[in-house]
């Protein structure tokens, strides 16, 4: 498989310890996830991994929903063009994580995979299409694991 050429840009909003991420692995994970859903072309993406108070306010702001959530996508160009922005609120992936007795590096890596999957168009806001989101998340999680623990 050819990977797409992509840039790739990582902020930090809130303090995370370096246990839960690093930029290597997400780059590398987020190229993975293209590759395997066949994106090609030039790719822009942002993560700005960060806590409950911003994604609240990014989720009032831009979805009219004044609560806070674990991960929000921004889609910026129409396709077939790929360029977007997501953020992950760490702060309840490390929540998820204790609920789902996992990592909060493998929910980190769950949310930046869910991400992607809703800027190539997946949904999850009802059954079918999430059943079909969340199998394909999952999917390409473990793919991604079985080489990269």
């Amino acid at each position: 498989m050819i990977e797409p050429v992509f840039h790739f840009t990582l902020l930090r909003s809130t303090s995370i310890p370096s246990r839960v991420f690093s930029k290597v692995d997400l780059k590398a994970l987020a190229a993975f996830v293209l590759t395997r859903q066949r994106v090609r072309g030039p790719v822009e993406l942002t993560i700005d991994l960060t806590g409950h108070k911003r994604i609240q306010d990014l989720n009032r702001r831009f979805r009219g929903v004044d609560r806070t959530t674990d991960v929000i996508s921004f889609r910026n160009a129409p396709p077939p063009a790929l360029e977007g922005d997501l953020a992950i609120n760490v702060q309840q992936a490390s929540a998820q994580a204790k609920k789902m007795r996992h990592t909060t590096r493998r929910e980190v890596r769950l949310l930046l995979v869910h991400g992607i999957l809703h800027l190539l168009g997946y949904t999850d806001y009802e059954p079918r299409p999430r059943r079909r989101m969340f199998k394909r998340q999952n999917s390409l999680l473990r793919a991604w694991e079985k080489k990269h623990p």
